[in-house]
């Protein structure tokens, strides 16, 4: 297994898919109302120069993401989609309950810890399919 095994097509489709799934996520479509409102802000609160940077910074996380979870559907020998699906689903848990500890010591509310754990199981989990389809 060498980084020669990961797909380049894989990973962008991937992350476009993980950026695609966080507009929705967070859009008035999904949980942007219930998102802000948990936040303790209005949406006119929200400064659209945070967002340029936050996108960049989904971006690489999602570059990152891709490229460790391909390696990890190459080293377990993963095959199909469903196999790719469950890993991406574990791998989505795993991101999921790493955000309790912020959620309990900062105070944060449950709802913002509910959002973005669902987003994070949800995302992984079709990145997983994404990249077991190109193994």
């Amino acid at each position: 297994m060498s980084f020669a095994d990961v797909s380049i097509l894989a990973i962008i489709l991937a992350v476009v898919a993980n950026m695609v799934i966080g507009a929705l996520w967070y859009s008035p479509l999904l949980f942007a109302t219930i998102w802000v409102k948990a936040l303790g802000k209005k949406k006119e609160d929200m400064n659209p120069e945070g967002a340029k940077i936050g996108y960049s910074l989904t971006t690489l996380g999602g570059v990152f993401t891709a490229v460790v979870l391909s390696l990890f559907i190459h080293l377990l020998d993963i095959v199909t989609i469903l196999d790719g699906a469950l890993i991406g689903f574990l791998v989505g848990l795993v991101a999921a309950f790493r955000e309790l500890s912020p959620t309990f010591f900062e105070s944060r509310k449950y709802t913002l810890f509910f959002i973005s754990a669902g987003y994070h199981i949800v995302s992984l989990t079709i990145m997983g399919i994404i990249i077991a389809a190109f193994a």
